[in-house]
């Protein structure tokens, strides 16, 4: 018998101005397997017999009616890594949510197969922030001779039952006021655009809290580092009935976590934590409210091509290609150019929501329209054309990579 244990995966904050990642060392990596040498990570012990997991006492026709009969297992679209497994990796999933859920220990799997448990594992995680109190796993291999006869799932927990229970209690009560005002009548634009912006202004990012790598920080604390938020941010929309995915992977060489969400059918990518002014700033605290605009909305509901040109993707399960844009934030709010139009950029800054904001940010829909809007507003200075402050300064900043221009104290 052997016996394994592996931590699940942690993310924790950089610090840097502007900050492009979140980074957690080499624990967060699923691929580095603990190996079947012993070490500090894995406990090894063995045992000279083999185990067979039990099987039924009677066999033949009416055992094989009766598994045959057994309804299927129905599982909510709104779990996208589940429903992009094989039948038998499906099949461990719920072996092993089942498992967690219940916080139990020794559960056999229908697998043996080792190498397909972190695989499935992270997929569980990714689906369920839920299970903010599971660090990570334990597995026991039983062998008979050099035949592998057995394995067994085990949880390791962070908290008791009692105390998982009562955390949830406040989590829930902590969600209520925000669901109370959540627009759930409205389109799914609308809900998640709701929860982004109530997100971001009950949370501050803050890489040194306790529990950073699940929603106990945010809803709890109120503050955390990129997976706490994209966990937070897919518990809300799941509870919304809106299908979001944990995805992880790398920004500028460091650890990262955002979201996958479909909305009104269509698939986009969301990363609430570079939504976040604190988090664009470095965690720094007591900084003047027109500093900078308190969300930015380049990262919200955005195409696979726009936001590969920052994050790298790590995908544990197939991811689509998301391709529409009719969700995406500027398109829906009047603030995506497709040439240079000096009547609308007029309407905008002369807009009821601009002037009451303070601020406003415009997305454009090529490299050249942009690279024309940076010309002409900035380097030309014809901003002043459409705000009047002659004499005075205007606040501005450029995102290349989303080729948006934001500008403030207008």
């Amino acid at each position: 018998m052997r016996k394994w244990t592996v931590l699940w995966a942690a993310l924790t904050g950089s610090m840097m101005l502007l900050a492009q990642g979140c980074t957690a060392g080499d624990a967060f990596d699923l691929r580095h397997i603990i190996s079947e040498e012993s070490g500090t990570e894995a406990e090894r012990t063995t045992e000279p017999r083999g185990y067979e997991p039990e099987q039924p006492q009677d066999s033949g026709t009416e055992a094989e009616t009766l598994t045959e009969e057994e309804p299927a297992r129905e599982v909510s679209e709104l779990y996208y890594a589940y429903h992009h497994l094989d039948e038998d990796r499906q099949k461990i999933y719920l072996e092993m949510f089942d498992a967690l859920s219940a916080m139990q220990s020794g559960v056999p799997l229908s697998t043996l197969d080792k190498s397909v448990l972190d695989e499935v594992f992270a997929c569980v995680m990714n689906d369920h922030p839920e299970l903010f109190y599971v660090d990570g796993y334990q597995y026991t291999e039983y062998t008979l001779g050099s035949a592998v006869t057995g394995i067994t799932f085990s949880g390791t927990y962070s908290m008791t039952s009692a105390e998982v229970e009562q955390t949830g209690l406040l989590i829930e009560q902590e969600l209520a006021v925000c669901f109370g005002e959540v627009p759930l009548n409205e389109d799914e634009y609308s809900t998640v655009k709701y929860l982004y912006e109530w997100l971001i202004g009950h949370t501050e990012y803050d890489r040194n809290v306790e529990n950073n790598q699940n929603i106990c920080s945010v809803f709890l604390q109120g503050r955390s580092v990129c997976q706490g938020y994209a966990k937070a941010m897919q518990y809300m929309l799941q509870a919304s009935g809106i299908q979001c995915v944990l995805v992880t992977g790398f920004t500028n060489g460091e650890r990262h976590g955002w979201n996958l969400v479909r909305v009104n059918g269509e698939y986009y990518y969301l990363d609430p934590t570079w939504g976040d002014a604190s988090y664009a700033l470095g965690g720094a605290d007591d900084l003047p409210d027109s500093f900078v605009p308190s969300i930015n909305y380049d990262y919200f509901l955005v195409t696979t091509d726009e936001i590969t040109r920052t994050h790298a993707i790590e995908k544990v399960v197939a991811l689509p290609e998301c391709t529409a844009v009719d969700d995406n934030y500027f398109v829906r709010e009047g603030l995506y150019f497709d040439s240079y139009d000096a009547d609308r950029l007029a309407l905008v800054f002369d807009s009821e929501a601009t002037k009451a904001a303070g601020c406003v940010t415009v997305k454009c829909s090529s490299d050249e329209v942009y690279e024309l809007m940076v010309q002409t507003l900035i380097e030309s200075q014809e901003i002043f054309d459409f705000v009047d402050k002659r004499g005075e300064s205007i606040s501005y900043t450029s995102n290349d990579e989303q080729r948006t221009i934001s500008f403030w104290n207008i």
